[in-house]
């Protein structure tokens, strides 16, 4: 007569600890994704936004994760970090995220004072 494989208990547990990991780590969270109400810095206003006080900070901290080196849309738009680049791209940029189709979900869209400043930011010159 064959030998018949028993499940013990400690083989159960850990089937189902395995499957609990793999559940768990697949699983979509958008929900715990947390970012301020906006962005500004104190003290910036539509009339002093510049590359250097606020664009700089918010491409590279919303944007070079996937535009930036080896990201996943950098064919898209490379983000070297330069001003020369975002004045290049400033007006692509800028509608994308005034149109909310930058940032993608999970991440909040910008606020209605980020926009405004982007806005401003163009409409200005692009000040460095």
């Amino acid at each position: 007569m064959r030998y018949m494989y028993k499940p013990t208990i400690i083989t159960c547990i850990v089937t189902c600890f395995v499957c609990a990991c793999f559940f768990f780590a697949c699983s979509k969270k958008a929900d715990q994704v947390s970012s301020p109400a906006n962005f500004v810095p104190p003290g910036i206003t539509t009339d002093n936004v510049t590359y250097t006080n606020y664009v700089s900070i918010i491409l590279k901290n919303n944007c070079s994760t996937c535009h930036g080196l080896d990201g996943s849309a950098a064919h898209y738009w490379y983000n070297n970090a330069t001003y020369d680049n975002a004045v290049l791209n400033g007006r692509r940029i800028m509608e994308t995220i005034v149109e909310n189709s930058m940032p993608p979900v999970p991440r909040k869209p910008f606020s209605e004072d980020d926009k405004a400043l982007l806005i401003a930011w163009i409409d200005r010159g692009s000040p460095e």
